[in-house]
């Protein structure tokens, strides 16, 4: 009879994945959680690749390996719990969606570096494409929260946060990280160089003819 329910568990599932609308108990309860055993989040880089850059907003670069235990999978989205107010986050689009014409992801601000498609991870949140177990993918997740950074976080403090990741079943997986914090983006003054011949030294007083 386990075994029974089981693949009638197993069926329900296989049948939403291919994209027919059902109710699974199982995993339409509240807040359905992916098994701790099902997937491995890990952070990885140095300190430097996973930041929270504060530049009128947020600008959350996020350095991820993210490895699948399950028989399919998919992402259907990802999330972000900063230890501040983060009601307004938007993850960085694909830049194939948007016009085709560069394939590199822009934050569109001023001392925040482009990413290359290839090295960034935000365009796997996709129903359809499924992994099997044992894959994994790395790179870049890159978003824009309109909140700013608290004051009491300073420039080069690790500020720790969650990363969650929802499947093609709604069900999130949420992995601890820390971003550093990195402030004062504004690019240095440079300055001239004098030309000796734009200017004459000053003339002492009694010595003007």
């Amino acid at each position: 009879m386990k075994d029974k329910n089981y693949d009638s568990l197993d069926a329900a599932r296989r049948i939403r994945a291919a994209g027919r609308p059902i109710y699974i108990a199982e995993d339409d309860g509240a807040a359905p959680s992916i098994p701790c055993d099902g997937l491995l989040v890990r952070q990885c880089g140095g300190l430097m690749e996973s930041r929270a850059i504060a530049c009128g907003g947020t600008a959350f670069i996020i350095h991820l390996v993210i490895t699948s235990k399950l028989p399919t999978f998919a992402i259907s989205a990802f999330g972000l719990e900063p230890p501040w107010k983060n009601e307004y986050l938007n993850w960085l689009e694909d830049p194939l969606q948007i016009d085709g014409a560069s394939r590199s992801y822009r934050f569109g601000v001023r001392g925040v570096p482009d990413f290359e498609r290839e090295h960034v991870i935000n365009h796997y949140a996709d129903v359809r494409h499924i992994f099997s177990s044992g894959h994994s993918v790395k790179g870049f997740l890159l978003g824009y929260g309109f909140d700013p950074i608290p004051e009491e976080f300073r420039q080069g403090t690790m500020a720790p946060a969650f990363v969650i990741v929802y499947d093609q079943f709604g069900r999130d997986y949420r992995s601890p990280v820390e971003l550093q914090v990195v402030r004062n983006q504004t690019q240095p003054r440079v300055l001239r160089k004098r030309n000796l011949l734009e200017h004459r030294d000053p003339i002492p007083r009694g010595e003007r003819t």
